[in-house]
């Protein structure tokens, strides 16, 4: 017998890329409770599994980032310490 493994279709969610309340206030440097905020005001897309258990899908930190106006930026710190253009 043997099996095959499936991956799911794009844009859907599994264990492996949800993210907690914590790991994503983590990676965006700010408190948990602004990611709360976040999700409460619609501006983070979450997934709730109980009264205070949210999790965050991967693909929705990248929609969250193209919503607020997040840009990439090509200036790269000269050595000494001004920005080059």
């Amino acid at each position: 017998m043997t099996t095959q493994s499936t991956h799911p279709p794009p844009g859907t969610w599994n264990a492996r890329n949800l993210l907690t309340v914590l790991e994503v206030a983590e990676w965006a440097r700010v408190h948990p409770k602004t990611v709360y905020r976040w999700i409460k005001e619609g501006k983070l897309e979450a997934i709730q599994f109980g009264p205070r258990t949210f999790r965050v899908p991967e693909d929705a930190i990248g929609k969250f980032l193209h919503k607020t106006g997040y840009r990439k930026t090509t200036a790269l710190p000269k050595p000494n310490g001004r920005e080059q253009l």
